[in-house]
């Protein structure tokens, strides 16, 4: 997963647990007719739910470390709809270094395939 993409996991995580909720609420008020199929998507969804807060405490460690600066730098980038062509030279440094730091900070990412694997599959909803 590239980094932007973790990044804009990190810095949306409020937005992804709010639809998690959301459509575990959707399920449980359609649970009336088949509750099996609808209790296996709740389960599937509090699982998913689960993984990614591991992944983001992960993160949450890791962005710790850095300066604000930094973090507002990294979350300037997660957050920008285009690449960083368009900006100023001297931004795009900013954003590359900052990046760089964060993953070298960031070794044991790889730990977390399947909440990595989760984060893309959902990010549709952040």
């Amino acid at each position: 997963m590239k980094s932007k993409r973790i990044l804009k996991f990190y810095f949306s995580a409020d937005k992804l647990n709010g639809a998690l909720d959301a459509l575990i609420m959707a399920h449980a008020c359609k649970f009336s007719g088949g509750g099996e199929k609808y209790a296996e998507k709740i389960i599937k969804i509090i699982e998913a739910k689960r993984e990614l807060s591991e992944l983001w405490g992960y993160l949450d460690g890791v962005i710790g470390t850095l300066s604000e600066y930094e973090r507002r730098t990294l979350e300037f980038y997660g957050n920008l709809r285009v690449g960083i062509r368009r900006l100023g030279g001297e931004r795009v440094r900013e954003i590359k270094r900052a990046t760089i730091k964060f993953r070298r900070h960031a070794r044991r990412l790889e730990k977390f395939t399947l909440a990595l694997r989760l984060a893309d599959e959902y990010f549709c909803l952040y």
